[in-house]
């Protein structure tokens, strides 16, 4: 039987997390033990934030008890048998809880019944509420879940509770792949999974709850820093002899390049795991960073002693015997390795591409053959051989090689974007736009996507894209109007042609039609997101309308998604002293200059900042 389970509708006054996850628990629990066709449904929706972006947020549907209307759209759009929903209203300690359930076509449920309960009686009511999702959907109950009792992790009810609420958080950030609503603050599911590893340290789940919380909020950019900083600093205080703490906060201070402190928490870190091999990687490329390529190769090879056949870290391994002037070395590398297992075509394809780097060709050409030859399923080696084939000019056979991966992997745009490189270079431009409709069928990132179809409209319709390239010109010979009246005729014909909105939105802002360069970089960033330059026409534009909190949100927006852009950082700080936001401002300069060093032609704009 398919079974649907909705969260239980919070009332005002209690915590939605604990209506999503009480019911998704269930769920869970008969998914996991009993492998059920059960799913937990998300109130997931998409809003549209200040800044143009579209972000998710979990919802609360109502107050109390749906109409069955509103879920009966599940039977036939989910095609399930049964839903199961509810409500939950707290009060103080005392909880109420109704659960129903609903089968196609009635429009009364087969099952409602409504239980009141004290914290203290949490566990047994969640454990009930188990039972009775198996009963109703008919599903033999593991011996693990069949008992009076089943394990929690904790006897702790209330650190169970901030337990759920940690989580609730997590899974909205995953499920959202880190766009969340501008407003989201994971701070109160911090403190909540802090307070529960405080209350019992030896329930794992919060544990690992809050590490898996302080990873998503670093990598994808949300919060405080200074929040996740403590909450994983709390956690090491209160589990000092589990690894994964100290792990996160390495991994903390490396995202805002404060590396001597990723440094030290990774080696703590190894302190108490020392068989993992990502944790010597981690500390090896921090070590690299820091000017220490002894310690880092050191690690780099501890970890490369301890991987199995795919050796991640012998490519930061070989990094650095390159960067110590020790390029020669590198082939031993991975010689050792195929002399291993001559069968692993991934090292022997390394062993030839270091070869070539050793300025060894021959030797290189002559081990990719051999590679053919051996390696039964020598894919990935045709994969590294191309290339160098084409840089020689050898390009019937590099073609020959990229159709053999495309045979197997036709939605590899990686191999796709090479092969029709491969095939411009040939000559055979007549091949080229199909290739670039084939990356665009292949749901590629919205960077790759704006780049092939830029590259599409310029093979199919060159009269056009000159006329893009002919006002370019204009505008670099000072004929800024000449170039605007040439462009905007083509914007509908050329509607996703970033070339066109970029150079638009420039020669919008340097006539100061503000309202005019707003739309057109809006138009650019929507068709290439990643295009730096775009945002400095976006925040130019806004600026010019005094929009000036608007311009500070959405360059925090873009830094998120553009960690390592300069040019980004450089309108984040301007944007942020444009609010009266000083010490952001400054503090981001601070941060580019250790970046980039010192910089004649950034001084100026930086002086200006930190003034």
């Amino acid at each position: 039987m398919k079974v649907a389970v909705l969260p239980f509708n919070a009332s005002e006054g209690t915590k939605a997390a604990y209506g999503r996850q009480f019911a998704a628990f269930a769920a869970e629990q008969l998914r996991a033990h009993a492998q059920a066709d059960i799913n937990a449904v998300s109130y997931l929706t998409q809003i549209q934030e200040q800044d143009g972006s579209t972000r998710m947020a979990f919802v609360n549907i109502g107050n109390g008890l749906l109409p069955y209307e509103q879920l009966q759209d599940l039977f036939t759009q989910a095609q399930v048998e049964l839903v199961m929903d509810g409500a939950l209203t707290q009060t103080d300690d005392q909880f109420e809880l109704t659960i129903r359930f609903f089968t196609e076509g009635a429009t009364e449920p087969r099952f409602l019944e409504t239980t009141t309960f004290p914290t203290s009686e949490l566990f047994t009511t969640l454990h009930r509420t188990v039972k009775i999702l198996a009963e109703q959907a008919e599903i033999e109950l593991p011996e693990v879940l069949a008992g009076e009792t089943m394990e929690f992790g904790t006897q702790n009810p209330e650190a169970f509770l901030q337990f759920l609420e940690g989580y609730d958080a997590l899974s909205h950030i995953q499920q959202a792949n880190g766009m969340v609503t501008l407003e989201f603050s994971p701070e109160p599911a911090l403190d909540a999974l802090v307070s529960a590893v405080e209350a019992d340290n030896t329930f794992n789940g919060p544990y690992q709850v809050l590490v898996q919380l302080a990873r998503a909020c670093a990598h994808f950019r949300i919060g405080a820093f200074e929040s996740v900083e403590n909450a994983l600093l709390k956690l090491t205080e209160f589990v000092p002899d589990q690894f994964l703490g100290f792990f996160a906060l390495g991994e903390l201070y490396q995202t805002v390049n404060s590396l001597s402190k990723a440094a030290d928490y990774y080696e703590k870190a190894l302190a108490l795991e020392t068989e993992d091999a990502g944790i010597y990687a981690r500390l090896g490329l921090v070590q690299l960073q820091l000017g220490m390529p002894v310690n880092a190769e050191r690690n780099f090879r501890k970890a490369f002693s301890m991987e199995g056949d795919d050796k991640p870290s012998g490519d930061y391994l070989a990094m650095v015997l390159g960067q110590t002037g020790r390029i020669h070395e590198v082939p031993a590398l991975w010689k050792a390795v195929i002399d291993e297992n001559p069968q692993n075509g991934a090292a022997y394809a390394k062993y030839a591409v270091a070869l070539f780097q050793a300025d060894k060709e021959q030797d290189a050409e002559n081990a990719f053959e051999k590679a053919l030859e051996v390696v039964e399923d020598n894919l990935i080696v045709k994969r590294f051989y191309a290339p160098w084939l084409m840089k020689k000019g050898d390009l019937d056979r590099a073609m020959d090689f990229y159709e053999d991966i495309i045979d197997v992997a036709p939605n590899d745009i990686q191999v796709l974007t090479e092969y029709s490189q491969t095939l411009e270079a040939a000559g055979r431009d007549f091949e080229v736009p199909q290739v670039m409709k084939d990356i665009l069928a292949s749901n590629p990132d919205p960077n790759t996507r704006a780049q092939a179809m830029a590259r599409l409209i310029e093979l199919e319709q060159p009269k056009r894209a000159e006329n893009v390239d002919a006002a370019r010109v204009k505008m670099e010979s000072g004929d800024i109007q000449g170039a605007i009246s040439s462009l905007k005729p083509l914007r509908n014909w050329l509607a996703d042609y970033w070339k066109l909105w970029a150079l638009l939105s420039s020669a919008y802002n340097r006539t100061e039609q503000y309202v005019e360069a707003e739309e057109a970089a809006r138009r650019l960033l929507e068709v290439y997101p990643g295009c730096e330059p775009g945002y400095g026409e976006l925040v130019n534009a806004l600026h010019g309308q005094g929009k000036f909190d608007e311009a500070y949100q959405l360059m925090r927006y873009a830094a998120t998604h553009n960690p390592n852009s300069l040019p980004i950082h450089i309108n984040l700080a301007l944007a942020a002293k444009r609010i009266g936001n000083e010490q952001e401002a400054r503090d981001l300069a601070k941060q580019i200059r250790e970046a980039i060093g010192p910089n004649e032609e950034l001084e100026p704009i930086l002086s200006e900042i930190e003034s």
